[in-house]
């Protein structure tokens, strides 16, 4: 028969409870620690953001001195090249008479901006990843118009009893009085006047980069009519 296990003492009953003790204590310290590691880091990645958010409410520059530098271009000038024709002509009989010449133009087209004000200009924090400007300037108007009567292109056909050389030249006389005018009422094609808007928006937009930063993102708009 086998003996009996030996009964253990109070001693080592103790030393047990005490191990079981600590091993507990270490657990719970041990969780207690891993419970403040993720609360500081979620405090600091909210801290982060809040500061993240806070950085993009604020533009890099003022708003003052973004509508200060897009007033002191005064005007932005975009050109258009294109052509003018104008015909004149009679019937008669002694055959008809027609006259036409072709004229180069170029029409310039200004947006004033001397009277831009601080309420035109805003930052916005929604406007791309990190915020930006958002500029109203007013459309562009026609300032000028160039004739280039020195390179004009005529033609001119004559009827059978006409003489060439002086019904020719007086309509064409007629033609280049007219020209000028002509040309005052031209109206752009639609992808014309599209190419000056774009134009004068991307020469703001780069000179409100040049002073707030190539990154900045900036919306240029125009005021309502």
């Amino acid at each position: 028969m086998a003996p009996a296990p030996p009964t253990p003492t109070p001693r080592a009953r103790f030393g047990l409870k005490a191990k079981l003790f600590i091993f507990l204590l270490a657990a719970a310290l041990s969780l207690a620690l891993a419970a403040y590691l993720r609360n500081l880091q979620t405090s600091l990645i909210s801290e982060a953001r809040a500061q993240a958010a806070l950085d993009t409410a604020r533009p890099p520059r003022p708003i003052a001195d973004v509508a200060q530098a897009v007033r002191a271009m005064k005007l932005v000038t975009v050109e258009i090249d294109t052509t003018v024709k104008v015909e004149r002509s009679e019937s008669s009989w002694r055959g008809d008479v027609r006259a036409s010449i072709e004229v180069p133009v170029r029409l310039h087209y200004g947006t004033d901006l001397s009277q831009m004000t601080v309420d035109r200009a805003a930052w916005s924090a929604l406007l791309g990843a990190r915020g930006g400007y958002i500029v109203q300037i007013p459309r562009p108007t026609r300032i000028a118009t160039e004739v280039f009567s020195e390179r004009e292109a005529p033609l001119v056909s004559t009827g059978w009893l006409r003489l060439r050389s002086m019904a020719g030249e007086y309509y064409l006389s007629q033609a280049r009085a007219g020209a000028s005018d002509e040309a005052r009422e031209l109206v752009l094609l639609p992808q014309d006047a599209a190419k000056v808007e774009q134009v004068t928006k991307e020469q703001v937009t780069t000179l409100i980069k040049s002073l707030t930063g190539p990154d900045t993102h900036v919306q240029v708009t125009y005021l309502p009519n």
